[in-house]
């Protein structure tokens, strides 16, 4: 017997029911008028309630359901599941900032005088806040040399939304882009997802091989690079390609995407103004506050020729992208009342210390191991000196339990890639000096240990 009804069967009144079971006549009511509402009964007034005549019956099942639907039941389960190891204090990954150095009630007020607004009815302008987008204009004209409108700003979530704007608004399938080999995989990722094709350009220590970004067959009509301080390896794009890559941009009708991305963070070598400010016609730049003051904020801009920004802020206003309103508040005031700026002097001489201890602590070791990177940024990049000993190296720091990247995780090639990134933006000094005690140990314990012929090789 499967319990079910046969169709047209009439119903107990639902205060016999109720009595049956001994349970409140509303309860009985209630799920009638369930059943009804799911078109399995039907109320034929004083004639009773029955089951209707298109009633299915459930058949019996023969297997097991798993309760999950199948599109859940294709994600890794928990023996997939690779978990972050217990004890770990040190992570070296980059892309971190120590918001600890910004003072709390310097936060406070931006954060109070921003609620002294009302948010606007709907989403607000694709582009950004009016007010917020003036004061960056004003912030990109005194420290980066680069002379905008407001209306050439577009506001962005940070990188990653800055280049799925550009990948989506301006490629079409098959486009060629290139990007930096290693580079930053967020860009790939963009490309990718535009369903456009991908040339790898290689970089050493003055940045992208400009020479190597044309070929006679084919030009990539958008090119991605930080130029800054390249990522990972950290070279700064050197004066004369700058000119090169300019003056090859307007030839083959290329369009730049320079990413600035921790351009706040200069210590040695030339400070060059971006590629924008010499060829604003033929680059977008992106910028982040994140650096400056937490990645948490997801918060950035693109500065375009006007056809541009139209073009992104259309793209933001169709998928309703709009950055948090508030969080565009807070940064303007953070920029308008001069705080920002005061607060990167305070970054500038705290992370400048930091790289000085870390070029400091490794300079004993210059025999064995390498250093790059190290005239900018948050992060450098320590390689041995040998195959065999950076191989030895970063299993030996990941024994510890410490956290970092791999170059190797950024390149095509991956078996020409050697080194790790040594990120320090988030630490304090006790941090900084805690990790490099790790780093230093590591490398003595390989010294001691790694057949002399292989660390040589």
């Amino acid at each position: 017997m499967s319990g079910a009804l046969p169709r047209g069967t009439r119903l107990p009144p639902t205060r016999d029911l109720a009595a049956q079971l001994e349970v409140a006549r509303n309860c009985v009511v209630d799920a009638y008028d369930e059943l009804i509402a799911d078109g399995l009964l039907e109320g034929r007034g004083r004639h009773g309630t029955f089951v209707t005549s298109g009633a299915f019956a459930v058949p019996a099942q023969k297997h097991r359901q798993t309760g999950m639907p199948a599109v859940l039941q294709r994600l890794p389960g928990d023996r997939d599941h690779v978990p972050v190891q217990d004890g770990v204090e040190l992570d070296w990954r980059p892309g971190q900032a120590n918001a600890r150095t910004l003072p709390l009630e310097v936060w406070r007020n931006a954060c109070r005088e921003a609620g002294r607004h009302l948010p606007p009815q709907g989403y607000g302008d694709p582009r950004g806040e009016p007010s917020l987008r003036h004061a960056i204009v004003a912030w990109l004209r005194e420290h980066r040399s680069v002379r905008v409108d407001p209306d050439q700003i577009v506001v962005t979530h940070g990188t990653g939304h800055a280049l799925h704007l550009v990948a989506q608004a301006l490629l079409n399938k098959g486009d060629l882009c290139a990007t930096e080999d290693p580079g930053y995989a967020g860009a790939a990722l963009a490309f990718n997802r535009a369903n456009a094709s991908l040339r790898y350009v290689p970089v050493d220590d003055e940045g992208i091989c400009v020479k190597r970004i044309v070929n006679p067959d084919h030009s990539p009509l958008l090119l991605h690079v930080t130029p800054t301080h390249q990522y990972p390896m950290g070279g700064r794009l050197s004066g004369p390609r700058r000119r090169t890559l300019i003056e090859l941009a307007r030839t083959h009708g290329i369009l730049i995407l320079e990413n600035e991305y921790d351009c706040e963070f200069h210590y040695a070598g030339t400070n060059h103004p971006p590629i924008f400010a010499s060829a604003p016609e033929s680059t977008l730049l992106l910028s982040t506050f994140g650096k400056a003051v937490s990645p948490s904020l997801r918060l950035g801009f693109i500065a375009a020729p006007t056809a541009a920004a139209r073009a992104l802020a259309g793209l933001v206003e169709g998928e309703r992208g709009h950055v948090s309103w508030p969080v565009q508040k807070i940064v303007e005031m953070l920029l308008v009342s001069g705080e920002l700026d005061r607060h990167l002097r305070r970054l500038r001489r705290h992370y400048g210390a930091m790289r000085d201890a870390i070029r400091q602590r490794l300079r004993r070791y210059s025999d064995v191991v390498i250093l790059r990177g190290d005239e900018g940024g948050l992060h450098v990049v320590i390689a041995g000196k040998s195959r065999p000993f950076d191989r030895a190296l970063r299993q030996a720091l990941r024994s510890r339990g410490i956290l970092l990247d791999d170059v190797g995780d950024f390149a095509t090639l991956k078996r020409d890639a050697c080194g790790f990134l040594f990120g320090y933006g988030h630490m304090d000094q006790e941090t900084l000096q805690r990790s490099l005690d790790e780093l230093e140990g590591c490398i003595q314990w390989v010294g001691r240990n790694l057949p002399r012929h292989q660390g040589n090789s």
